[in-house]
């Protein structure tokens, strides 16, 4: 550095100093005011601003918090098992709160009821159908709740299970079917990992009606695919029926030997690790809601444990039921449509395309 040696001091004189001091304290003034009102906030900023830019700093802007709403339609719902104790409720409420529910009565339908207000509040759209009992001149009903396929819609599997007893409160016959179809039934829309289509079916009248003869019974399920048209006929690709699988040493896949046996073999296949065994039903009437859907072609297993004597009498209570029974059947039949049903094997039940 060079330096002049020309260089004299500045002398300020004392009007030039108190004109300095006055400019200060003015300064000073403003400054307090602008803290007081708020305004220094945008120097602050802006100077912050400049200086980061001066010095070549990127300047983060804020990121806007999604809201719940968004997050919740992003996050999937989880994966659900089945679970007994929502089977363990809606047999008490059908055989305990409700009791008897014999064909065309008002306690059928006090259950018909129940059950499409389980389906609704599931996300379902039940429909019912209405069935003549022309032994008793009475009306039954079908509650029915359709679950899409993913991957092979077209196809369509019936699942069903009958709403009416007999002489009892029928918690094993057949209150223990219709929980597994709800409790079914709501897991399987939660997890939408089926490949079918699957009709859930609530039949309406399949014992016996009162003054009828050994074939009156079935209202609902013979009606069920008497109504069925050429189009519907032609998607479903078999039949499952729910009954009596609350009670008896013996778990049986069963048919009448009328059709194809495609859907019990799958059945043994898979069932076989829970005791699964095969017994025909040899009634030519059939003991089950699987009777019409065989009779008209349609390959068909009805599942159940056996023996029980108590049914149709009042000791068909809920405390006669084991439940871990009705959880070995409603996990079987979750692992059947989520896991077991592949493309494949959806290949091997018989067309009628």
């Amino acid at each position: 550095m060079s330096t002049s040696s020309n260089w004299t001091p500045i002398s300020r004189t004392n009007s030039e100093c108190g004109l300095a001091l006055a400019k200060a304290l003015i300064l000073i003034a403003c400054l307090l005011v602008g803290v007081l009102l708020g305004i220094t906030t945008e120097v602050v900023v802006n100077r912050h601003k400049s200086a980061s830019q001066s010095q070549g700093l990127k300047t983060e802007k804020p990121v806007a918090k999604k809201s719940s709403a968004h997050n919740a339609k992003s996050v999937p719902p989880q994966p659900l098992n089945f679970d007994v104790n929502q089977a363990i409720s809606h047999v008490t409420y059908l055989a305990q709160t409700i009791g008897l529910r014999e064909e065309g009565t008002s306690d059928e339908n006090r259950a018909a009821e129940y059950i499409q207000q389980r389906l609704a509040e599931f996300g379902y759209k039940p429909i019912v159908q209405l069935i003549p009992i022309t032994t008793t001149q009475r009306t039954s009903r079908n509650v029915i709740a359709k679950l899409d396929g993913r991957t092979s819609p077209q196809q369509t599997i019936v699942v069903g299970a009958h709403m009416d007893s007999k002489g009892g409160p029928g918690a094993n016959d057949n209150a223990t079917g219709c929980a597994v179809l709800l409790e079914l039934a709501r897991v399987l829309k939660n997890n939408n990992r089926q490949i079918p289509t699957i009709e859930f079916v609530f039949f309406g009248g399949e014992e016996i009606a009162q003054g009828g003869g050994s074939n009156d019974h079935h209202w609902g399920s013979r009606y069920f695919v008497n109504a069925l048209t050429p189009v519907e006929r032609a998607g479903i690709a078999g039949m499952i029926s729910v009954d009596m699988i609350g009670t008896g040493p013996e778990f049986r896949a069963r048919n009448m030997g009328l059709a194809p046996k495609t859907l019990v073999d799958f059945m043994l296949e898979l069932g076989g690790t829970s005791g699964m065994s095969y017994l025909r039903d040899s009634s030519s009437v059939g003991n089950s809601d699987h009777e019409p859907f065989e009779k008209a072609g349609f390959t068909s297993v009805w599942l159940e444990y056996r023996d029980f004597p108590q049914y149709h009498t009042p000791g068909d209570t809920v405390s006669t039921v084991d439940f871990s029974h009705v959880q070995t059947v409603g996990r079987l039949l979750q692992d059947f449509f989520e896991q077991y049903l592949s493309p494949d094997r959806m290949n091997l039940l018989p067309s009628r395309q």
